[in-house]
């Protein structure tokens, strides 16, 4: 492809009796507990058995319905029988999107907006929160995680088994390797100075520490479980919730050869092996697919499919013809892939209100039964029946990210008191106050046609990259009905908008709650815990 052309384009298995034994012995304990035969809140047959899909920095042209050079025609089948989300809004990186999953919140208010949960760091999703788990165990579920967890475990407390699921069969950290299942961090040791690598497996069978998968593909071990569970799901008894986070397609680029071979295609390298990645995960949510409907469930099942963010570029993912990447505030890095499809669903559309990630749990707790109340204010609505009937969105707006909020008080009355990075969606207006890229400066590239870590502009699947005019005010503002690739700031044509949604963003940030990331704890080490990463501070109640 010439220059020219492209400026062109741009305008345009041996787990179930175990893991059923440990359902049985956590509904002896659980407050959310199923009701006892004879007992009902809705017969299992009259709520769907619900899959969540969540696929790791899925990029938007990452799937073939959406113009992709590879084909990915499992995915495809469930999305263009279902209703597929245009305006849906995730965060710009994993943890916040996946805890707004869990909890109905927007990131910031639970101090987590921008900060990724990784290995090591003491903290988690509050534990004061009630979890999607919660809210479909209350509904009579049985429930299972499969997969990315990445929402903390530095205690018992914070991981799955112990915040609404019955099961959890992956890993706790954000990101590790495929087939070794290992995962490192650094620290640095405030006696010498010296920076101290730590390396261990993190891989769980639902807490106890599962090491004789090395070796295996993580997309394929995390598919067989899900089809052990549903072979082994009586359905006559109580419905099914299966959150299944991939590992799949995030970094590092690894998969089998037989499907990097599929993709010999694709001539730069990086996206063939992303492509290869892309095969398999196709491949396991059709074997899934496969045993549903083997299962006499498929009739009665939701699927909702999600990512958790943009694609990240540099790493084989797409986002064309959407602007920037994983970790920005564009609508690449933002603007999530997501699709709604089964049972409820009567036809396929193409559904163009506003969505957000945190709309998962009043949604899905509600589809099953369950009162959408929990412990905290919910920052998510429900949207079924809109989304359902094809009607207008109850959002009129969403807060995309606000982090780092300002604490102290203007100096003047008339000063605005956000000094951070924002960005916000209201009805056709999105603003981006402060740097709206991973890199820390949006004015950080120079030369058309070269990709960086931290595209800006727009990226084609071919790697190049066209690089947006400069603006040095750190404000944008785009009209996404006449402008969805934002490419024309019209801040400056428009203060009186500008300054509505700044004030907007004014009222969020008087509410906020300090964003919290404290530095990777030495007493986290694998070497003191077997070579496994495991939860490593003591919590008296469940002492």
């Amino acid at each position: 492809m010439n220059w020219s052309t492209f400026v062109l384009l741009l305008a345009a298995p041996i787990l179930v009796l175990a893991n059923q034994h440990h359902i049985d012995e956590k509904r002896k304990h659980s407050h959310g507990a199923a009701p006892a035969e004879g007992e009902s809140n809705g017969d299992a047959a009259q709520v769907p058995h619900i899959i969540m899909y969540v696929i790791d920095d899925l990029g938007w042209n990452d799937v073939s319905y959406n113009g992709a050079e590879f084909s990915t025609p499992n995915i495809d089948f469930l999305a263009n029988a279902g209703i597929k989300l245009n305006q849906y809004y995730v965060n710009r990186v994993c943890s916040p999107t996946r805890s707004s999953f869990m909890a109905g919140r927007y990131a910031y208010n639970m101090g987590q907006d921008g900060n990724v949960i990784t290995n090591g760091h003491p903290y988690s999703l509050p534990l004061n929160h009630t979890t999607l788990g919660d809210k479909m165990k209350e509904a009579g579920y049985s429930t299972h995680a499969i997969g990315k967890w990445d929402l903390g475990y530095y205690k018992w407390e914070a991981t799955p088994t112990r915040r609404g699921f019955d099961t959890f069969y992956g890993y706790y950290n954000a990101d590790e390797d495929y087939f070794t299942h290992k995962c490192g961090a650094m620290y640095v040791n405030t006696t010498t100075k010296k920076r101290v690598v730590m390396t261990g497996v993190d891989f769980r069978n639902n807490e106890d520490p599962e090491v004789d998968q090395n070796g295996v593909y993580s997309t394929h071990v995390f598919t067989e479980q899900a089809e052990e569970l549903i072979m082994a799901h009586n359905a006559t008894k109580e419905p099914f919730f299966l959150y299944m986070a991939y590992q799949a397609v995030h970094g590092p680029l690894e998969a089998p050869q037989k499907y990097i071979d599929m993709c010999a295609h694709i001539s730069r390298m990086d996206r063939r092996i992303f492509c290869g990645m892309m095969m398999a995960l196709d491949e396991g949510i059709g074997n899934i697919t496969k045993r549903l409907k083997a299962s006499g469930m498929w009739e009665n099942t939701l699927i909702v499919f999600t990512t958790d963010n943009g694609g990240q570029n540099h790493v084989g993912g797409n986002n064309w013809p959407l602007r920037g990447n994983k970790a920005t505030m564009w609508e690449g890095g933002v603007r999530g892939i997501g699709f709604v499809s089964g049972v409820g669903v009567s036809k396929p559309f193409v559904y163009n209100g506003l969505m957000h990630a945190s709309d998962w749990l009043p949604t899905l707790a509600k589809v099953g039964g369950a009162t959408p109340a929990t412990k905290q204010v919910l920052d998510g609505v429900n949207v079924w029946q809109e989304l359902m009937a094809n009607t207008t969105s109850p959002r009129s707006e969403v807060l995309i990210t606000l982090n780092p909020p300002r604490t102290t008080k203007p100096a003047h009355p008339n000063q605005h008191q956000f000094l951070g990075t924002a960005a916000i969606r209201m009805e056709n207006w999105k603003l981006i106050l402060g740097e709206p890229d991973c890199a820390g400066a949006a004015q950080n590239e120079t030369t058309n046609g070269t990709l960086s870590k931290c595209p800006n502009g727009w990226v084609h699947p071919s790697g190049i990259e066209v690089l947006p005019p400069a603006n040095s005010d750190n404000v944008w503002l785009f009209d996404l009905d006449t402008d969805p690739l934002e490419k024309n700031d019209v801040h400056a044509q428009h203060p009186d908008v500008v300054e509505k949604l700044r004030q907007r963003i004014e009222t969020f940030n008087a509410t906020h709650i300090n964003q919290v990331e404290p530095p990777v704890d030495p007493a986290s080490n694998p070497a003191l815990t077997g070579g496994v990463w495991s939860p490593w501070i003591k919590d008296e109640e469940l002492a």
